[in-house]
Formats: structure tokens, C-alpha cells, sequence
């Protein structure tokens, strides 16, 4: 919470300085004296008449960040940003719409708004999209369009998307199976920190699916992304994953997999100090084999 709290501060920093000054002070004031910082917010974000401090605004609202979460004022700043043409208010529409939050729950205006900031040149409205047609979430389950948006998507360089996409080869589903182009994709969307991805090389890497067996590069992958943080229903899974592997090689084939895993991780840190993370409001699927 407190990286997610300084993130919020630096971008409201750049977008309106006054606005970033009353978001800091709220965490130090007394719960009565917050109502009236919150009207000083909305002034000054009603007087900057910028779509991306409205934006900003909104965010502040949806996360609950500086002031108490209310989803119903997030989804009328959204509105705000959006019909001003701000890309990420319009992805973040679509999200509320698909989840019911701060608006009655509707499908066919999460599509049509994420359409909008996909137009506009959202990443994470695309994978959105894709993930919808995955899904068949208010659409009809059409896994060639959930490959075709996240095609999209991983051209423009969304971690996640690549790892979906790998998934769709590796399965068939929507593409010709193609177990070695899901192998490069999964390698490029772990090195791109997605932990979901670092799973399913290491469970690839064991099996010899697609690529040669190899128990050293399975357990580098399975403990990497263990490190990196793995969705909590399969962290179990992962663990005595890694268990079984490790069972398998001996002190000097675990030494030399261990040291696979740390040049690895340092990969990722490196470049992910290189490359500002883009993603915003995005949908969430089952993602791993």
C-alpha cells in the first residue's frame, strides 16, 4: 500500500502539484478533518479542467487512496476524463462497467468503452478486450478474437498478454498448437516480470512439452517466479511443483539451478528499472497451464 501510495503522489505531482500536496496531507489528519481536505481536492481538480487530473481524481476514488474508496464518484470522474478523450478514464469505464462497480453492471458498455481507449492507444484495453472474448464474459467465447487481441496487445509490449497468448498456442485454442512459439512467448512475457509466465516455463521445462527436459531451468523458473509472487490459489500448487523438481537433482545439479534462478532474476530487476511498468485496470484470468 505505501508503493501504491507514493506512485499516486508522483503522478499527481506532474499532473496538479496542489492536488498531490492535499492527497499527502490526508494520511496525517484526523478523520474529522478530512471532509473538508476531500472538498479542497474536488475544487482544485474541478478548477485544473484537465481530463488526466480528473483522471487522477478518479483513481484516487476507485483505489481509496488519500480519500475514503467510493466507486460511484471514481465512475463520474471516469466520465469526466473519458468523454474529454483521457484513454486510461476509458479503459478504467469499461472496467467499472464490467464489474458492476459505481454503475449497474453492463457488458456491451465495458466493450464499448474499451474499444474506445484501445482506439485511443490503451494497452490494457486491448488485453481487456482479448481477455473478454477468452472469457465469453457478456460476449460469445471466440478464443481466434482472444488471440487476436492479444496479439495486439503483446506487440505493444503487455507482459501478461504475451503469457495468455503463449497459453492459447500451447493449448491450440484459437491458433494452431505451436508448443515452441509458446515457449518464446512465456520466456519473453517472464523476463518481463510476469510470474505467470516463469510458471508455466518451469512446468514446460519438466514435462519436455515443446522443448527438451531440463529440471535445472524448470526449478530456476518455479523458484524465480516464487520470488517474484505467484497468484495465491496456485501458490501452493507451485511450491510442491518446485518440491518434486528439486527431488530430482542432485547438491550439484540444485547449486548450478539456484545460480540459474538468481542470473535470471537479475535480468528481470534490471530491466524492469529500465522499462516503467505501463499496466493500469486490467482484467485477470486463469493464466497459467
Amino acid at each position: 500500500m505505501k508503493i501504491q501510495r507514493i506512485w499516486f503522489v508522483l503522478l499527481l505531482l506532474v499532473a496538479y502539484p496542489a492536488i498531490a500536496d492535499m492527497a499527502t496531507r490526508a494520511e496525517t489528519l484526523p478523520r474529522a478533518s478530512r471532509g473538508s481536505l476531500q472538498q479542497q481536492l474536488y475544487r482544485a481538480a474541478n478548477e485544473a479542467n484537465d481530463p488526466d487530473v480528473m483522471y487522477l481524481t478518479g483513481l484516487m476514488f476507485d483505489r481509496g487512496e488519500g480519500v475514503p474508496q467510493d466507486y460511484r464518484e471514481a465512475f463520474r470522474w471516469y466520465v469526466l476524463a473519458a468523454e474529454a478523450g483521457q484513454r486510461g478514464a476509458m479503459n478504467s469505464l469499461g472496467v467499472m462497467y464490467a464489474l458492476g462497480h459505481g454503475v449497474s453492471q453492463d457488458h456491451s458498455q465495458a466493450m464499448k468503452w474499451w474499444t474506445k481507449a484501445a482506439d485511443s492507444g490503451s494497452i490494457a484495453a486491448l488485453a481487456n478486450i482479448a481477455t473478454t472474448y477468452y472469457t465469453g464474459l457478456g460476449v460469445q467465447q471466440s478464443y481466434p478474437e482472444a488471440a487476436k487481441w492479444f496479439q495486439l496487445a503483446a506487440d505493444k509490449g503487455d507482459a501478461d498478454s504475451m503469457n495468455m497468448l503463449g497459453l492459447l498456442y500451447a493449448q491450440g485454442q484459437g491458433v494452431t498448437r505451436d508448443r515452441r512459439n509458446a515457449i518464446k512467448l512465456f520466456g519473453q512475457s517472464a523476463y518481463l516480470g510476469c510470474s505467470s509466465a516463469m510458471v508455466n516455463l518451469g512446468t514446460l521445462y519438466a514435462g519436455g512439452r515443446g522443448v527438451k527436459r531440463d529440471n535445472r531451468l524448470s526449478y530456476a523458473w518455479l523458484i524465480t517466479a516464487l520470488a517474484f509472487g505467484v497468484p495465491t490459489e496456485v501458490h501452493d500448487a507451485t511450491v510442491y511443483q518446485l518440491g518434486m523438481i528439486a527431488a530430482r537433482l542432485g547438491p550439484s545439479q540444485l547449486a548450478r539451478a539456484e545460480g540459474y534462478a538468481r542470473k535470471i532474476a537479475v535480468t528481470i530487476v534490471s530491466a524492469q528499472a529500465r522499462t516503467p511498468d505501463r499496466k493500469s485496470d486490467q482484467a485477470r484470468v486463469g493464466s497459467m497451464i
